[in-house]
């Protein structure tokens, strides 16, 4: 059984997530802290979801406020989620988010070479909607950004 909750539990559920050696590599660039010095932002802006899988920590959304409807999320998944429940954990953070938050449209920013992510989003039913050039900095290389989002009102996603 799959469960979203808002955290503000900042280092014993957020970090430990963020934090696991399968996950950081994923999420960071090439300015990114150390994975071990990596700190959760502390904002009441900042809207946490955690998500469980029969009350065991399995990932955490983070939705970043762009303006007062519009959201950036980041999603970080434990292995443990991965595959068909990975996709229900987002549909709910996503169902979640317009239900108990402010939010109307949702965002992402997929690195073109991470064709995992950008299925993943899509499968959560986040539309392409343009290309953010060279704005992605991995190994020394620049990477385009595929932007992706979707909205609340009768499942539009443009």
């Amino acid at each position: 059984m799959l469960t979203v909750e808002r955290s503000f539990d900042y280092d014993k559920v957020i970090r430990w997530i963020v934090n696991d050696p399968k996950v950081y590599p994923h999420i960071s660039d090439d300015n990114s802290p150390r994975r071990e010095d990596w700190r959760a932002v502390q904002s009441e802006d900042i809207w946490y979801i955690v998500v469980r899988l029969k009350g065991v920590k399995a990932g955490v959304f983070t939705f970043i406020p762009q303006n007062s409807i519009c959201y950036e999320v980041h999603t970080c998944l434990l292995p443990i989620i991965y595959g068909e429940r990975a996709i229900e954990a987002g549909r709910m953070a996503r169902m979640w988010m317009f239900d108990f938050s402010p939010c109307r449209r949702i965002i992402t920013n997929v690195p073109e070479y991470n064709r995992l992510a950008l299925h993943y989003a899509m499968h959560c039913g986040m539309k392409e909607f343009g290309v953010n050039p060279k704005s992605y900095l991995k190994h020394g290389v620049l990477h385009d950004q595929i932007m992706l989002g979707i909205s609340k009102e009768n499942g539009s996603c443009h």
